[in-house]
């Protein structure tokens, strides 16, 4: 058989071997970077004219989890010990946020859940979670994906999409070990992450020198 020939006879074959295209696009799930120091992230946060971005640069990733954020009127710092990381029952959405603080988690995870909540909410469908110091019930919906865009291009990422009690929806990166949230839903308020930047180095701003060496632990 000639070269040519040959040659387009296995394109036709690989065409047809090909599998078909996911039901809301043709994006194809690509490996998201390791998040590390200088790691950044970019939410975008809507409340009917409400818009302004909210601005996470990570310090250190893990065992404990260090963060620097800031928004449009003001920034802090922000330290979780790698035993809530592991297996905290609270969550809060913004208490752990204060104003030019330096804050730190106590038995509670913000912007990720913790890998035992994550756990329970693969395995069991469901989890009793203490959300702003209330206790709620949260009920695992299904599987889903987003697409994020990740060191300046678009990614489509593999997340769970939770609801809880007081009627909030939250979507998850589905990673045991990085279990972020990529989207918050609650009537007219919206918080989605729009951009992951892992390759940049020197991005931090505020948590420098002897911060940065000797964090709240």
């Amino acid at each position: 058989m000639p070269l040519r020939i040959r040659a387009g006879f296995v394109l036709l074959i690989s065409v047809f071997l090909l599998p078909p295209c996911p039901r809301r696009s043709c994006s194809v799930e690509s490996v998201l970077p390791a998040f590390g120091r200088d790691t950044v992230l970019v939410w975008q946060i809507r409340n009917q004219e409400y818009s302004a971005e909210f601005v996470v640069r990570v310090a250190e990733f893990s065992p404990d989890r260090f963060l620097e954020w800031e928004d449009e009127k003001t920034q802090g710092t922000l330290f979780m010990p790698s035993r809530d990381i592991e297996g905290a029952r609270g969550y809060a959405t913004s208490q752990l946020f204060a104003a030019g603080m330096d804050m730190r988690g106590k038995n509670a995870t913000t912007l990720w859940l913790s890998r035992r909540i994550f756990r329970e909410l693969k395995e069991k469908k469901k989890a009793k979670i203490v959300i702003d110091g209330v206790q709620s019930m949260t009920t695992l919906k299904g599987e889903d994906q987003l697409i994020v865009e990740v060191n300046r291009a678009p990614l489509t990422l593999s997340v769970i999409r939770v609801s809880d009690d007081r009627g909030a929806e939250r979507w998850f990166l589905d990673q045991e070990e990085n279990p972020l949230m990529l989207k918050h839903q609650l009537r007219t308020f919206s918080q989605t992450l729009v951009s992951i930047t892992t390759d940049r180095a020197n991005t931090l701003r505020w948590i420098k020198g002897k911060k940065l060496d000797n964090p709240l632990r």
